[in-house]
């Protein structure tokens, strides 16, 4: 199950250059605010704690729900430490701080809620366009409704609950649920 655990944790490091550090350096000297605060991961944090759990429950019941009644799915729990790692942890961690906790806030600042949620949404689309281009995936057109749409849901989730640690559970929490059906 945790084999060799060095590329994950490079894997892991690696996102944190590209994705974190990144956001967290542009708050800090750019727009001059402190990132913890401008990302608003000590706002409402058990508030963003407890509504993210309740609607990963929710999500992931649903996605259950359908793997079982549509497509006479099965639980495939083989998971690997870099999928605990990278899939679930660290892809909404460094996600959700990039898409909703950077971008939708920027763009907010200059139009209304919902077109900055469609822009950031569109844009969480196509960074997942060459992970699928390189699996062989990118000809699922369902995927890329699915996934923009998904992006529009965190981005308001994280506008009703003022707390990007909400998203960052259900994005972790929908990547688990996906992985296991």
């Amino acid at each position: 199950m945790f084999g060799d655990i060095r590329s994950p944790l490079l894997e892991a490091f690696v996102k944190s250059v590209i994705w974190i550090i990144p956001v967290w350096l542009l708050n800090k000297y750019s727009l001059r605010a402190d990132p913890v605060i401008y990302l608003k991961l000590n706002e409402k944090v058990k508030r963003g704690l407890l509504w993210g759990i309740a609607l990963s429950l929710l999500l992931g019941g649903g996605l259950i729900l359908e793997a079982f009644i549509f497509d006479n799915a099965a639980f495939h729990f083989s998971l690997s430490f870099d999928d605990y790692l990278n899939t679930f942890i660290m892809a909404g961690l460094a996600e959700e701080i990039v898409f909703r906790g950077l971008i939708l806030q920027e763009i907010n600042k200059r139009m209304a809620f919902w077109k900055a949620n469609g822009i950031t949404a569109l844009l969480f689309l196509v960074i997942h366009y060459p992970i699928w281009i390189y699996n062989d995936l990118f000809h699922h057109y369902g995927s890329h409704l699915y996934v923009f749409c998904i992006g529009l849901l965190f981005g308001y989730i994280f506008k009703k609950t003022g707390s990007l640690w909400a998203v960052i559970l259900i994005h972790g929490f929908h990547n688990f649920f996906l992985s296991i059906i």
